[in-house]
C-alpha cells in the first residue's frame, strides 16, 4: 500500500474504535495536496461529530485552513495561543522565530546553463526485488535548481543513492560531463576530480557519524587528503566554528557528539559541511526537513548561493509550495517513473500532485 494509504487506514482505525482525541503529528508531509483536501475533509466530518483533534505541522498554510485555534511553540515553550481567524503566515512566523522573517524565495536567473549531468534510462532495483528507478532519464544544467517531486517512495531516495554512487545500477548511465560514472565508488568519483556532495535524507545513519563532535565530522570529508600518518585538526575546527557561527547551530562544543543535537542543528551541520567542500554538483534529500522556518528560509539562500556559483543542486523536497518557488524545472516521481517535467514558473500545486499520482499524462513543460 501506498502511505497515504496505510494513513486512511490508521485513520479509519482511530474511527472504529470511537476515539474521541485524534493527535496527527505532520499528517500531510508524504500527500498530494489532493489527498490532503481528502484527509482535511475526514478531520472536519470528525470535528462536527465531536472529536477534539490536535495536528502537529510545519506547513502554516494548513494551519490556518484547517484549525480552530493555533498554539506556537518555540525551543519547547509555549509562547501563544491565538484564534486562528485573528492569524496570518507573517505573524505565526514572528511568534515561532521571535522576529520578523521574510517569507520570499529568491529565484535568480542564470544565464549560462550548460549541461553537467546527464542521467540516461537508469534502473536500479531495491533488496525486495521491486523497481526504484525504471528507465529514468534527465539532464541537470549548472546554475539550474532541479526539484524532485513525489510521494514518499516513489524512488527518490535511491535516484540521490545511485548518482552518488552508493547504490548497485541495473541498467543505464549516468554521466558527468560525458564521464560514465556507473559502477564506480565515492572514492573513485572523487579521483576522476568530479566534485559532487550528497546530503542524505538518513542524517545520522549515513550523512554523520552520531557518535562524533563537529570536528571528527568535518574531517570525514578530508582526512585523505594529508600527508604521512598524522590527521591536522585545525582547518576542521576551524570550520566546525564557522559553520556553528553563520548558520546558528545549537551545541554545547564542536566536540559534542552529534547525537545529543537536535534534528535540526543535525541538519545544518551536514548541509554545511557539504557546501563548504565547494561542489559542482549538490544532491539534496529534504534538506530542511526538522527545520523551523527562519533556519529553512537559511537553508533555501545557501541553495541559491550555490546556483549563483554555478552549482547544479538537485532538491528533494516535501513541500510542494518551496518547490515551486524555489526549483527552474520540477521533475516529478510515481513508483519509479519519471511522470512529467514542469516549468516551476508556471506550474500549480494542483498540477504537481496530479503528477505525483501519476494521474496527468506525460508531457514537457519545460
Amino acid at each position: 500500500m501506498s502511505v497515504s494509504e496505510k494513513q486512511t487506514v490508521e485513520i479509519l482505525k482511530v474511527l472504529y474504535r470511537g476515539a474521541q482525541i485524534l493527535i496527527l503529528d505532520e499528517p500531510t508531509a508524504v500527500l498530494t495536496p489532493q489527498e490532503t483536501e481528502k484527509l482535511f475533509a475526514i478531520l472536519r466530518k470528525m470535528k462536527e461529530q465531536g472529536c477534539a483533534i490536535i495536528i502537529i505541522t510545519h506547513k502554516l498554510h494548513e494551519v490556518l485552513e484547517i484549525s480552530d485555534r493555533v498554539t506556537i511553540l518555540r525551543k519547547g515553550k509555549s509562547i501563544d495561543t491565538i484564534e486562528t481567524a485573528q492569524a496570518d503566515e507573517k505573524l505565526l512566523t514572528e511568534l515561532m522565530v521571535g522576529q520578523a522573517v521574510s517569507l520570499e524565495i529568491e529565484r535568480p536567473l542564470i544565464e549560462d546553463r550548460t549541461p553537467i549531468l546527464k542521467v540516461v534510462d537508469l534502473t536500479v532495483t531495491r533488496p525486495d526485488g521491486s523497481r526504484a528507478s525504471d528507465d529514468i532519464s534527465f539532464e541537470i544544467r549548472r546554475g539550474e535548481i532541479l526539484g524532485v517531486a513525489g510521494v514518499a517512495g516513489s524512488g527518490q531516495k535511491e535516484l540521490c543513492e545511485a548518482i552518488a554512487g552508493l547504490m548497485k545500477i541495473d541498467k543505464g548511465a549516468i554521466l558527468y560531463e560525458k564521464e560514465n560514472i556507473i559502477g564506480k565508488t565515492p572514492a573513485e568519483i572523487i579521483q576522476l576530480g568530479i566534485s559532487m556532495s550528497f546530503v542524505p535524507e538518513d542524517r545520522l545513519g549515513m550523512g554523520l557519524v552520531a557518535s562524533m563532535g563537529m570536528v571528527e565530522n568535518m574531517l570525514l570529508k578530508t582526512y585523505r587528503n594529508g600527508r604521512g600518518p598524522f590527521v591536522d585538526r585545525r582547518p576542521a575546527r576551524e570550520l566546525a566554528e564557522k559553520l556553528v557561527t553563520e548558520l546558528d547551530i545549537v551545541t554545547p562544543g564542536v566536540n559534542t557528539p552529534v547525537r545529543l543535537m537536535s534534528g535540526g542543528n543535525v541538519q545544518k551541520v551536514l548541509l554545511g559541511r557539504e557546501i563548504e567542500s565547494k561542489p559542482n554538483l549538490l544532491i539534496t534529500a529534504y534538506p530542511v526537513r526538522g527545520l523551523d522556518i527562519h533556519s529553512s528560509y537559511t537553508i533555501y539562500d545557501l541553495l541559491n548561493e550555490q546556483k549563483k556559483r554555478n552549482v547544479a543542486v538537485i532538491f528533494i523536497g516535501e513541500d510542494l509550495d518551496v518547490l515551486l518557488e524555489l526549483s527552474d524545472v520540477i521533475m516529478v516521481l510515481s513508483h519509479g517513473k519519471i511522470t512529467g517535467f514542469l516549468d516551476a514558473r508556471k506550474a500549480t500545486k494542483e498540477q504537481v500532485g496530479l503528477y505525483m499520482t501519476g494521474a496527468a499524462d506525460k508531457e514537457v513543460g519545460a
